[in-house]
């Protein structure tokens, strides 16, 4: 694959998967080349840490995205909720971290940012030309297809144009696989989930992506587990167990239906073992 880009899976707009990271660029009308990430979640490390969990850092996630920015030139970053980690407000120690990012990025795009459920007052960590759009969502138009495209982060019900846009893209269950291993090894890796929306009279094939969790400290929730299928919402008008699961490689490892069967025949074959 291209180092910088490879095209959408779908074909279904001028959008760009950008290989190894979980990220997505548009060709939006009004500005042009954008990048899309969510959860970006500033401060996880430091709350794990705070926790008594220590995770041994060697890059913070926004200076991920800050060099990502930087090697893509975007005209705007749109951040699909929990731009932070702390729910409600933010510690002091954070508050710097934030702003002093926030300078950075803005002399090279623009930044928009949709709240996320651990967004709670991130208004007053921010410089006043980050723009801060409401839980319902944002929606945009692709420049070359003119198809409508709907983001919102996932934890609360979207505004009406944008669940009813052409693509739909939320974030919020930090989507993931964990492969197993006979021999009791598990590894999981971020990944994308793609469905369609079950279908009506008006709009045909219309497409759902899952973003992937930005930080690199968040693996993320197995999609053939229970956690994961709890924290989806809308899922009921979406194709679920026929939705698409990539490696942030853009391989395809199968449906959620058929990895969800794989998981639980894995795990009657342990309980066999074990007797």
């Amino acid at each position: 694959m291209d180092e910088k880009t490879t095209e959408s899976k779908n074909n279904a707009t001028s959008s760009l998967m950008i290989p190894g990271k979980p990220a997505i660029l548009l060709n939006e009308k009004k500005y042009g080349r954008t990048l899309v990430i969510s959860d970006l979640h500033m401060g996880y490390v430091y709350d794990q840490n705070k926790k008594g969990i220590i995770i041994p850092v060697s890059k913070q996630a926004e200076e991920d995205l800050l060099e990502l920015v930087k090697l893509q030139k975007p005209r705007r970053v749109i951040i699909v909720g929990d731009f932070k980690n702390e729910i409600f407000g933010s510690s002091h120690p954070l508050a710097g971290r934030v702003w002093n990012f926030l300078q950075k990025i803005l002399k090279l795009t623009r930044v928009t940012i949709i709240k996320g459920n651990h967004d709670g007052k991130i208004e007053e960590l921010l410089p006043e030309n980050v723009e801060v759009i409401p839980a319902t969502g944002l929606c945009i138009v692709d420049r070359i297809s003119g198809k409508t495209i709907g983001l919102w982060h996932g934890h609360a019900n979207p505004a009406l144009d944008v669940i009813s846009a052409d693509i739909t893209i939320s974030a919020h269950a930090h989507p993931a696989y964990t492969f197993r291993e006979k021999i009791g090894t598990k590894i999981t890796e971020k990944v994308w989930v793609k469905a369609k929306w079950r279908q009506s009279e008006k709009k045909q094939d219309r497409i759902h992506i899952i973003l992937p969790a930005f930080n690199r400290y968040i693996d993320g929730y197995s999609i053939d587990g229970k956690f994961f299928n709890s924290i989806v919402l809308m899922k009921e008008g979406i194709d679920f167990d026929n939705a698409e699961v990539f490696t942030l490689d853009g391989v395809l490892i199968g449906t959620i239906g058929h990895l969800q069967e794989a998981r639980q025949a894995f795990e009657e074959e342990m309980k066999r073992k074990k007797k």
